[in-house]
């Protein structure tokens, strides 16, 4: 059956935390039947939800999203977010690290691989915003990756570029084919096409 429920607020402790953070259910719901042939709706539909994950009482990781559904598929069962969510990952001392937004995401728990998709945006701890339209966290591996274009701006410049590996707070990343950058305080932007152009003359 699906089950159903409304501004939830889920606490996990740490040994149950990444298996908990999608799969499981607490609190009052009203549970809505379906049928046995259709495999393809959820099993549980949670609306305006907030989900939180502490080691010895200390906040690590925040996730609220307005919709989320979770599929149990025999072979690879997944949750998704079909409206968006905000993810915060929070230090040992309770301190922010960063925090990602995206308007979709999906979650493959047996190959702890979460998948974000549309205006991504992940910021650190140093005010730098990553922007992409694509995003994967390997969750046991502690990286986040993407093959699609990426903006990164911080405090002194905006680089652009294709491609980017970073740890999963975003605070040691690479990018992996850089475009071209632009200074926060100038207006001179600093392409590829724009060094040919300088080299030609």
């Amino acid at each position: 059956m699906t089950r159903f429920s409304l501004n939830r607020i889920k606490k996990f402790g740490a040994a149950t935390l990444f298996a908990a953070f999608f799969f499981s259910c607490s609190g009052e719901e009203t549970a809505i039947p379906i049928s046995e042939s259709d495999s393809l709706k959820p099993t549980e539909i949670s609306i305006n939800s907030t989900i939180l994950f502490s080691d010895s009482a200390k906040l690590q990781i925040k996730v609220t999203t307005s919709k989320m559904l979770r599929f149990n598929d025999k072979e690879n069962p997944y949750v998704e977010f079909p409206e968006g969510l905000v993810l915060t990952l929070y230090d040992s001392q309770g301190v922010q690290e960063s925090i990602l937004k995206a308007n979709y995401g999906i979650n493959y728990p047996n190959e702890k691989r979460i998948i974000v998709k549309n205006d991504v945006e992940v910021t650190n701890s140093k005010n730098e915003t990553l922007n992409t339209e694509q995003l994967t966290w390997m969750r046991e591996e502690g990286r986040i990756f993407t093959e699609e274009y990426v903006k990164i701006t911080t405090p002194d410049e905006i680089i652009y570029g294709d491609g980017l590996e970073s740890n999963e707070t975003f605070s040691k990343y690479q990018i992996k084919n850089i475009r071209g950058s632009i200074s926060v305080n100038s207006d001179d932007e600093e392409t590829e096409e724009n060094k040919e152009e300088k080299d030609k003359k």
